[in-house]
């Protein structure tokens, strides 16, 4: 079972994020993905690549140009990164679409790096036929021209259920509802995002999943640690 963490623009220093790390380490769990700001990932890559996977929240879909303030993927594939976050919601805000968010998979498959896809709606929908069609629609373009899905990783983290919107987490049914579509689809592996806590996942755990992409509870070393301890004891 994935933990793939995800921190934006957390902490503020290297000692800080070093501190956090250290506390990941005493939790025993070796499937921990972390995705830390860009300026801390050469130093913990070097560090601690014997104990954790890490990743960027973010990436450019060009291989180089005149592109102020971007990274590309080479120059992460080169400092030891081995997956990178695409479409999350907090980009989509920015202006980012489901076309540029294709053309990011695709560049990480071209260099063998991990896609971990958020992918959902941006409004909270109570009719099921409209938000398949909705599903539907994004499928289309996100994966559009994608062959080897086999080595994508799909989070459903809705829009408005992530912890920034204080209103998730998303119904146990609705997830078991996009588990049984995509499978309609391709054979991905699922993680769920949204307002995950020590408080909701184990009934989260009861569904189908490959893991949770985790938000702020993942800085917060009490309620993290008891995600973890339940997670393990539902593994043994």
């Amino acid at each position: 079972m994935i933990v793939i963490t995800n921190w934006k623009m957390n902490p503020n220093t290297i000692s800080q994020a070093i501190r956090l790390i250290n506390f990941y380490k005493k939790l025993r769990y070796k499937n921990i993905w972390i995705a830390p700001s860009y300026v801390f990932l050469p130093i913990l890559i070097k560090k601690y690549k014997k104990y954790f996977i890490f990743g960027a929240q973010n990436v450019h879909y060009q291989d180089k140009g005149p592109y102020t303030g971007e990274i590309s993927i080479k120059m992460l594939k080169n400092i030891g990164c081995k997956f990178v976050i695409i479409n999350h919601s907090e980009r989509r805000k920015i202006g980012e679409d489901l076309k540029l968010a294709n053309q990011k998979i695709k560049k990480c498959l071209e260099n063998k790096i991990t896609p971990v896809v958020c992918f959902g709606e941006q409004e909270k929908i109570s009719n099921l036929a409209t938000l398949k069609k909705l599903w539907e629609e994004e499928y289309k373009i996100l994966f559009d021209g994608v062959n080897n899905l086999s080595k994508v990783k799909i989070v459903y983290e809705p829009a408005w259920a992530i912890s920034t919107e204080k209103i998730g987490p998303v119904p146990i049914e609705l997830v078991n509802e996009f588990l049984k579509w995509i499978k309609t689809k391709a054979n991905l592996n699922v993680l769920y995002g949204g307002s995950v806590s020590f408080e909701n996942i184990e009934d989260y755990l009861k569904l189908n999943l490959k893991g949770f992409l985790i938000g702020s509870q993942s800085l917060k070393i009490n309620n993290f640690r008891k995600i973890i301890e339940k997670i393990k004891k539902y593994m043994v």
